[in-house]
């Protein structure tokens, strides 16, 4: 039952409202008419029972009052008088009884009688004594007549002569009953179809209007902007339209503001964007003008610092030694500023490379252990001032198909960044080749990398402490320029760090080498960092 009432709940709730008004409407109309229909049909069957009664029992006594004679002459006479009542419409058989209710004569086919009451009702009313299924049963009482022409004082009172008795037969009454039952049924049908087609033309009018908004809202819910609804209805659908037409014009109205306002700030965007790139290309010019124009003059005072630096031996046996071994010194230290600058200096000049894409991969077949010790003898240097222990781990494959160069400057800026960071402490390098990588993993027991900068310093010129008594030195631009190779080679660059810990920075080169991705161009960025 819960699930017949559960479906009928479904299917009418995915009626829509003229629908639902519709099918309620229409069935509380079935059920007037129909209440109608039994009230009515009950009313007139009672109504049309009682009437014919009434005219049954007047004229069952008219025939009693007929047939007086008849009780006064032979039993013959009386038997052709019941014969004659009983081909009388209706009538299914008749009989004359005796005053003491005992048949007397009867037409044929009569059977018994229903015994008669001993107070009779009034002359010339009549009521049936018993009924069956098939038939009404009147008994009337005929008397003696009074003459009206004899004086009230002489006249006798009127005697008992007999009963004329009668069967009426209830098939017309039925048959009545049956076409009755019929033409208030079918008016009863016709009077709902009338009002049902009324109805159903004013909640159509009623529900248009609804049904009109509806189909507003799904074209501008597709998009259809300029949709308005129709103001039309009764009071309350004609309220509604204008309210969402008045809506739908205040959305316009935003709607056009904010248009208007994306276009200026996309213009402003834009503008901002071509002078930023504008700005990065100065840059970008001016760092290399600058670092070429800075190298130039660097490399002669190199190269006559070398010079001098030779021409001390020949001054050896006729200068002071301790002035000799003080120029050897300053020279010296000249020598060590000048090649730290100009690789400073390089370092830029190869970012600016990088950025606009002028850096290509140049394949050779290298061995790894030789140039890892090449890279970490330079770094040696840095590692001791630091009091640093570097460790290296070589395996795999050690002769591979790659640029030698820019392997170089990947290891060489991660141990550099490591050492940099790391006081008394532990590099490690690992470097494995298989077949189809090569990896390259630093890690160091330094100062660590906050969380919030790891997706930071790999920007160019970005280091963890950016402030200006930072205790550290360098430009930024290690870590910067490692992604931009790795990037062009076709490798990523990950990192995990542990503030106060140290940090670990992973390189993975694909092998064979297959340049994807540009140093200019927009390559995927790693979660980590490239500088600090």
């Amino acid at each position: 039952m819960v699930k017949v009432r559960t479906s009928i709940q479904q299917v009418f709730e995915a009626c829509s409202f003229q629908r639902q008004l519709t099918i309620l409407s229409n069935m509380g109309l079935l059920c007037l008419a129909l209440t109608i229909f039994l009230v009515s049909s009950g009313w007139l069957a009672w109504r049309l029972e009682s009437l014919l009664l009434t005219l049954l029992g007047e004229v069952t006594g008219q025939l009693a009052h007929e047939s007086r004679l008849v009780f006064l002459e032979s039993p013959a006479s009386a038997r052709e008088r019941a014969a004659q009542i009983a081909t009388f419409p209706g009538v299914r058989q008749a009989a004359l009884l005796k005053p003491d209710a005992e048949t007397w004569v009867a037409s044929p086919g009569a059977g018994r009688w229903p015994s008669v009451p001993l107070s009779s009702p009034e002359p010339m009313r009549a009521a049936p004594i018993h009924e069956d299924r098939d038939c009404w049963y009147f008994v009337v009482p005929v008397r003696t007549g009074t003459d009206d022409a004899v004086p009230v004082v002489t006249r006798t009172q009127p005697q008992l002569l007999g009963y004329v008795a009668v069967a009426w037969r209830k098939a017309p009454l039925a048959q009545l009953r049956g076409w009755l039952f019929v033409l208030n049924g079918v008016i009863a049908l016709a009077l709902a179809l009338v009002i049902g087609v009324g109805l159903h033309y004013f909640l159509r009018r009623l529900t248009e209007p609804l049904n009109s908004l509806a189909d507003v809202m799904r074209r501008i819910q597709h998009g259809g902007t300029r949709a308005r609804a129709d103001v039309a209805g009764p009071a309350e659908t004609r309220e509604i339209g204008r309210v969402f037409n008045a809506l739908l014009e205040r959305l316009d109205q935003h709607q056009a503001v904010l248009e208007s306002e994306v276009l200026m700030r996309t213009q402003e965007l834009r503008a901002a964007r071509d002078l930023a790139l504008t700005a990065d290309r100065y840059k970008s010019a001016f760092l290399a003008a600058m670092s070429h124009e800075m190298r130039t003059p660097l490399q002669s005072i190199i190269g006559y610092t070398q010079e001098s630096e030779k021409k001390l031996k020949f001054l050896e046996g006729d200068a002071d030694p301790m002035i000799l071994d003080t120029l050897a010194e300053y020279f010296g230290i000249v020598l060590h500023a000048s090649d730290e600058l100009l690789y400073r200096i390089n370092q830029v000049l190869e970012l600016a490379a990088l950025e606009a894409g002028k850096r290509d991969v140049l394949l050779e077949w290298i061995e790894l252990p030789p140039l890892v010790d090449e890279v970490v003898a330079v770094l040696k240097l840095l590692a001791a001032r630091n009091r640093n222990r570097v460790d290296v781990v070589c395996e795999g494959v050690e002769r591979v198909e790659l640029d030698g160069d820019k392997i170089r400057q990947i290891i060489r800026n991660l141990l550099d960044n490591a050492c940099k960071f790391t006081r008394e402490g532990t590099v490690l390098l690992e470097v494995r080749s298989a077949a189809d990588r090569l990896t390259i993993e630093v890690t160091d027991s330094g100062i660590g990398i906050p969380a919030d900068q790891l997706d930071l310093i790999f920007e160019p010129f970005r280091q963890v402490d950016m402030s200006d008594t930072r205790r550290y030195g360098g430009t930024g631009l290690g870590l910067a320029i490692t992604r931009n190779v790795c990037h062009l080679l076709g490798g990523t660059i990950t990192v995990t760090s542990t503030l106060g810990r140290g940090s670990s920075f992973r390189v993975v080169i694909p092998l064979p080498v297959a340049p994807r991705f540009n140093a200019g161009s927009s390559a995927p960025e790693p979660r980590g960092a490239d500088a600090r």
